[in-house]
């Protein structure tokens, strides 16, 4: 017993100096940049959260905006990404799906691009290729032409917020991000966030397997949206548009909010469409809420002798 506490004690006297040793010579501290919170973080509820979202998207019930939209093309998988000029225009929406794009050729003013849409079907024209394409609002035969997958209903899910629908769920979680450092102070931000997800049964037909008669539907909860506020003002940033199979189909980051009247309305909207490898960045340069549009706003008659060009 004696020999066993003489041995312990030998080497308690040896460790105890080498660990002082290690932990004093053996490691190196490396100055990085120091991380700054928001002088005001706010707190919300999911149920704020979800009051807030439906009470901004009831507000709108119209809207007129001049605009510019950029378009790029490409990604990862081409290799390389096109960037297109900007071209300035107007979008006018009308719920509930009614929507016209007019974009108008640089410098010169005519029209470039003409597109109207009921929600379901839409029809283009592009005058200076004598061209025009008609076809349904949801793509079921995509084009190698990423471009030519964009449909009308892209621009109103992304540039208005949809409310959360009676039969969607929802559950609220917390992160953070981190925002470029401060060009006085090169302090980086790194903000808390809520991330608001809005969840759906899957239609049944999207399910891989279970009963064929598709009751597994009732148990299983699809991510449909996610939109993600910041703490410090409480307003969306980003939205990401899921698809039935889990994957983000539509990214969209706002920014540079602006008050017209009593609402608050993103001056940025950037969409993103990872797997169609397509971009638009829509600035809002002028926005009227709620004016009357009449259905003539949003008939568009296809020209004679144009080619016209069927996409579903």
């Amino acid at each position: 017993m004696f020999s066993s506490l003489k041995k312990a004690g030998f080497l308690f006297s040896v460790l105890l100096p080498m660990s002082l040793s290690l932990s004093g010579c053996y490691k190196t501290t490396r100055i990085v940049e120091k991380n700054v919170a928001p002088a005001v973080v706010k707190d919300a509820t999911v149920g704020d959260l979800v009051k807030q979202l439906n009470g901004n998207y009831e507000a709108i019930k119209s809207f007129n905006a001049s605009v510019t939209i950029a378009a790029s093309t490409g990604g990862g998988r081409t290799g390389k990404i096109t960037d297109y000029t900007a071209f300035k225009g107007y979008i006018l929406m009308r719920k509930p799906r009614d929507l016209r794009v007019i974009l108008q050729v640089p410098a010169f003013g005519s029209v470039a691009m003409d597109m109207v849409s009921d929600g379901t079907n839409f029809k283009l024209i592009i005058p200076f290729q004598n061209k025009a394409r008609v076809g349904t609002d949801e793509v079921k035969t995509p084009s190698k032409n990423s471009l030519e997958n964009l449909r009308p209903g892209i621009f109103f899910d992304s540039i208005l917020l949809r409310s959360v629908g009676a039969d969607e769920s929802v559950t609220l979680t917390e992160s953070e991000r981190t925002l470029p450092p401060d060009p006085k102070t090169h302090a980086i931000l790194l903000e808390p966030d809520y991330d608001l997800v809005i969840l759906g049964q899957p239609k049944s037909g999207h399910l891989k397997s279970g009963p064929e008669d598709g009751t597994l539907a009732a148990s299983i909860l699809t991510t449909r949206r996610v939109i993600h506020y910041s703490r410090e003002t409480l307003l969306p940033y980003k939205q990401d548009i899921y698809d039935e199979t889990g994957r983000v189909v539509t990214s969209v980051n706002y920014g540079r909010y602006q008050k017209y009247g009593e609402i608050e309305f993103p001056g940025e909207i950037d969409i993103t469409r990872p797997f169609d490898e397509y971009a638009l960045k829509i600035t809002i340069v002028k926005l009227t809420p709620n004016p009357t549009l009449d259905d003539e706003q949003f008939k568009l008659e296809i020209p004679a002798g144009m080619t016209v060009q069927r996409m579903d």
